[in-house]
Formats: structure tokens, C-alpha cells, sequence
């Protein structure tokens, strides 16, 4: 691995989420901090007090002398006013109003102070006059402040959540660009192939993950020795037994001629059960041979077939001829389905071969004593679980067929039985994989 620092997830998770600390608290900081009911309370009520000493000040003045209109209105155009003021003497007479309030008094309070319940409608400010004949008073709506307020409160909330949805859009983005690269990782690991010689490597991009990709290139490492020693001691098995199958074989074949004939059948028997156990010894070492590459070549199945050592049933052959395999591996393969088929009491078995696209598909029928719907489930799952199941009762020839589809790419499937053709009412099985050609890798 490269000495070359590796970015940290905490540590660049932590900038993000302390950059959205940071935003956040500012942003709440100046959202509601400065929009609070309370701060905007008393700032009207301050502006509404200094309206009030701004009039009392002109009103001291002009000491009624300014000659109002005979309304009781200082003479103005018609304007829109905000705050509204009436100067009432102690008599309770509005003797002077701004152009907007109203001709009867907003209230009967003569000190100085708030009022909230002048006619309902108003927040009046009162201030008496200094010549003690005459109190002010100015105004604002009611309605005009508690749509204020509601503009604030809206606009502090408003303004909250949009933080709020800004910073989860950020912290979301953060955390799926850090995640990202265990993702990568994850899918890396799913494609991986620890017995291919020229797999890729995994590649770390954070610092985190470099202790789990070590670990995984320790088992992988591990994993690929412990399955070349088995392949190597099961090809060495199968080849120490080889040479005494053979000599068995002779040896039977000469008792065969030499014995009586109450001893033929028995001495039959034996010799086919000897060259059933030959072929699953080639099988293995066909399937545990050094390198555990694949021959990849043109091979005809009919030739193919014709070559087994079948006895006791027919083996026809139908569809595509020419299929893209390894010829040595797929004969081990047929030779236990073959040899299952016999063993199960059928004597025509049926081969269709078939190549559509990118797909290669091999299925055999034959006519036996077949598979019931519920064993054929068991061990399916058996087969897609690759590994023995206690009590499925998988046997070493689907076993050995599967890893060959395996090793090609595919898999092996159980088939229910063809209710269109009656004379193949047993077992059915597929073996299917993906078109290769000899020079691909």
C-alpha cells in the first residue's frame, strides 16, 4: 500500500458537522434573536412613547393656539397614519385629533401608561400635558400590531426552518459523500474472486477503511491456500485411487471370463459398480486439476455423449450441437447425470442443448423414477446454498455437475417434469452458463 495519507471520514465528518453547527447557530442567533415577540413589543411601544413626547412637545408649543380646524383637526391632507393621536381635556373632550383617530376619546385613563383595551381596537399611549388641563393620547391599531407581530413570528419561523432544511440537505450531502467509499468497498468485495490468479485488489480511500481491507485481502489470501491445498490433495487422492480402479477393472474382467456362470452376475455387478466409481475419480481429477483453468473449446455434444460409458439406457440427443465449454469438465459432468439417471431406473434419456444469445442451456430428461416437487425444492437449496446441507441428501454426481456449471459460470437447476411429453416423466435438470469464446480470458 501507498505511504500516501489517506482522508479521514471522522475527521471530515466532523468538519461538515461543525460547519453546520456553525451556520445553524448564527443563523438562529440572527432569525429569532432579533424576531422575538418580546424585542418587537418593545420596540412599538418605544416608538409609540416617543411619538407621543414628539406631540407633546409641538402641542407645548403652539399652547392651543394654533387655530384647528373646526372638525377639532389640525389641517392636513388626507394621509395614511400609522399612529393616531387625540389631545382630550379633563372634561373628556377631544379638542384636537391627527386625521385618522376617532372623534370620541380612545380612552378614559389619565396617567401616564399603556392602555390594550381603548374601544377595543387600540393600544394607546397616555401622556398628561404639563398644564395639567389636558391629557394626549396616541395610538396605534390593535390589528396593525398583531399582524406585525404574526409577520415576525412567521418570518422567524420561516426563516428556522429554511435553516433547519438547508442543514439537514447539507448534513445528508456530507454523509453521503462520506459513505460513499464504504459503498465502493462493498461492491468491490461482492465482485471479488479470491481463486482468480488475476483478480483486482481492493483500493482504500479513506483511512478507516484501510484495517478492513487488509483484513479481507488476509482471509482472501487465506482462502485461496486453504482451496489449492484441497484441490491438490483431493487431485492426489483421485490419482492414487485411479491406478487400482484400473487393475480392479482388469482383474474383474478376467474373473468374468474364468467364472462360473452363478458367479457372472454378481462379478457384473461388481465391475460396473468399479467403473461407476472410475468415472467419479476422473471427474475429480478432471475438476481438481492443477491450474483450475478452464479449456475453453468447441464441442460437439453428440460426440461428446457418445464417448461416455453408458449401459442400460439410450441417450438421445437434440437442439444445438456445437456448444462453448470445457469438453473434459462437461463429460465429468454428464457421466454422474448419465449414471444418476441409470441408478434411478431410467432407460431413455433424453439431451437438448440449446444456445440463444449469450446464454448457453444443457437439459436432461429421462424417464425414472423422477423427483418429488418437495425433494426437488430441498435440494435446490441445497445446491444454491454451495455447501452440504445435513439431511438434504445431495449427492456427490449433482454436487459434482453444479460445481462444474459453477466453475463454467452458471449454475444447475431442477426442473419439474415436461407434462407435454409423457414418455420423460423423471427427473429433469438443467445446466446453463454464459457464451464464452476460446479467447476470451
Amino acid at each position: 500500500m501507498s505511504a500516501r495519507a489517506l482522508p479521514s471520514i471522522r475527521q471530515r465528518l466532523s468538519r461538515v458537522l461543525g460547519g453546520i453547527a456553525i451556520v445553524w447557530g448564527l443563523g438562529m442567533t440572527a432569525g429569532v434573536g432579533l424576531l422575538t415577540h418580546e424585542v418587537l413589543d418593545d420596540l412599538l411601544d418605544g416608538a409609540l412613547r416617543e411619538s407621543a413626547e414628539i406631540l407633546y412637545g409641538l402641542v407645548a408649543v403652539a399652547d392651543r393656539d394654533s387655530n384647528p380646524a373646526p372638525e377639532g383637526m389640525l389641517p392636513a391632507p388626507p394621509h395614511q397614519e400609522n399612529l393616531v393621536w387625540q389631545l382630550v381635556d379633563t372634561q373628556g373632550r377631544v379638542v384636537l385629533r391627527s386625521h385618522k383617530a376617532p372623534e370620541s376619546r380612545l380612552t378614559e385613563r389619565q396617567t401616564e401608561g399603556f392602555t390594550d383595551e381603548a374601544l377595543g381596537l387600540w393600544h394607546v399611549f397616555t401622556l398628561p400635558m404639563r398644564n395639567g388641563h389636558s391629557v394626549l393620547h396616541v395610538a396605534q391599531r390593535e390589528d396593525t400590531r398583531r399582524a406585525t407581530m404574526w409577520l415576525a413570528m412567521g418570518t422567524s419561523v420561516g426563516l428556522t426552518l429554511l435553516l433547519g432544511l438547508c442543514a439537514a440537505w447539507w448534513l445528508n450531502r456530507g454523509l453521503r459523500r462520506e459513505l460513499q467509499p464504504l459503498l465502493d468497498l462493498s461492491s468491490e468485495v461482492a465482485e471479488l474472486d479470491p481463486l482468480h490468479p488475476q483478480a483486482p485488489g481492493l483500493a482504500a480511500t479513506r483511512t478507516e477503511l484501510q484495517p478492513l481491507v487488509d483484513a479481507i485481502e488476509g482471509l482472501t489470501q487465506r482462502l485461496a491456500q486453504r482451496v489449492a491445498h484441497e484441490r491438490a490433495l483431493a487431485a492426489h487422492a483421485a490419482h492414487a485411487l485411479r491406478t487400482p480402479l484400473a487393475g480392479m477393472d482388469a482383474q474383474l474382467a478376467v474373473a468374468l471370463k474364468e467364472a462360473p456362470p452363478q458367479l457372472q452376475p454378481r462379478l457384473t455387478q461388481t465391475r460396473e459398480a468399479a467403473a461407476r466409481l472410475r468415472r467419479v475419480v476422473t471427474a475429480l481429477i478432471t475438476l481438481f486439476r492443477t491450474g483450475g483453468e478452464l479449456q475453453w473449446q468447441d464441442t460437439s455434444v453428440s460426440a461428446l455423449l457418445q464417448r461416455l460409458p453408458l449401459q442400460d439406457a439410450v441417450v438421445e440427443a437434440s437442439g444445438a450441437d456445437i456448444l462453448p465449454c470445457d469438453p473434459d469438465l462437461l463429460s465429468a459432468a454428464l457421466s454422474n447425470l448419465l449414471d444418476n439417471s441409470v441408478r434411478h431406473g431410467a432407460r431413455r434419456i433424453h439431451v437438448h442443448a440449446s444456445l440463444d444469445g449469450a446464454q448457453v442451456r444443457l437439459t436432461l430428461r429421462d424417464n425414472g423414477s423422477g423427483i418429488s416437487a418437495e425433494q426437488r425444492e430441498r435440494l435446490q437449496r441445497a445446491l444454491d446454498a454451495q455447501g452440504p446441507q445435513e439431511g438434504l441428501g445431495l449427492g456427490l454426481g449433482l454436487t459434482l455437475a453444479d460445481m462444474v456449471a459453477r466453475t463454467h459460470g452458471g449454475r444447475l437447476q431442477l426442473l419439474a417434469p415436461d407434462l407435454s411429453d409423457p414418455a420423460m416423466p423423471g427427473a429433469a435438470i438443467a445446466l446453463h452458463w454464459p457464451v464464452h469464446t476460446p479467447d476470451e480470458a
